[in-house]
């Protein structure tokens, strides 16, 4: 196995990717040359830029500079809401399961984004096509690096920190629901310690959360995703409810 062969899926359609760029053979063949002579200096990632030197015949070296349009923060959370832990698991191995591919769609995310129009090329060279070989080794070089860590390409697309890829995760791995009702909703609790525990602060639908995933037509959804908007209206209901017992007993 070469040193920048892909192995793993995502991998490779990120090669496929590369390769259905409209720039010919040659200069598809030409980046692959930069990279493996070491032509293609340290990728710097820093929300959805990639900058990079390549090295050609000239005097300096070519400065590349990559942009990436950020999906909306509204699809991403959706998209998360309706990827199971062993989903996640896989796709931080490099796999993109089925279910993965089926929360993406449903929130609308290209996690592969479209060329010209979601990834934007720019280089230093002389060159008048885009993107231009230099561009194209650097694509190519970080195809590498998203392989190493797939949550790269989440970043870059405005998926945030790998710390909100984790949500799902985290809260299935919570405290069980208890089923004795007092130790649930805690006796002789004041009024502010309930509020801000249970209707309003702290973790939003804490009690969907804890529920875990259901399967919905063969597909586990999230019933934080599913019910939410229901769990916020008889949390409302309950905050005005409890308000009016609260003003009755200070009377």
């Amino acid at each position: 196995m070469s040193k920048h062969e892909m192995v793993t899926a995502l991998g490779r359609d990120w090669l496929e990717w590369l390769s259905e760029y409209p720039v010919g053979g040659e200069r598809l063949r030409e980046s692959i040359d930069y990279l493996r002579r070491g032509a293609v200096g340290e990728l710097k990632i820093d929300e959805g830029t990639v900058e990079a030197l390549v090295q050609d015949l000239g005097p300096e070296p070519c400065r590349v500079v990559l942009l990436f349009a950020a999906v909306a923060r509204e699809q991403w959370e959706l998209a998360w809401s309706l990827v199971t832990p062993e989903a996640l698991r896989e796709y931080r191995k490099g796999s993109t399961s089925v279910v993965l591919q089926k929360a993406l769609a449903v929130a609308e995310v290209n996690l592969l984004p479209e060329r010209y129009r979601e990834v934007r090329t720019a280089c230093s060279c002389a060159d008048w096509m885009r993107p231009c070989k230099h561009a194209l080794a650097v694509l190519r070089a970080l195809g590498e690096e998203i392989e190493r860590d797939p949550m790269l390409l989440v970043r870059l697309r405005g998926g945030g920190p790998r710390e909100e890829a984790d949500v799902v995760e985290v809260e299935e791995g919570g405290e069980p629901l208890r089923t004795d009702a007092g130790t649930y909703w805690g006796e002789h609790r004041d009024w502010n310690d309930f509020e801000a525990g249970l209707l309003g602060g702290g973790v939003a639908a804490r009690l969907l959360k804890r529920l875990g995933p259901v399967a919905v037509y063969g597909v586990r959804m999230d019933p934080d995703a599913m019910f939410k908007p229901v769990y916020e209206g008889v949390a409302s209901e309950a905050k005005v409810m409890l308000e009016g017992i609260r003003k009755k007993v200070r009377k």
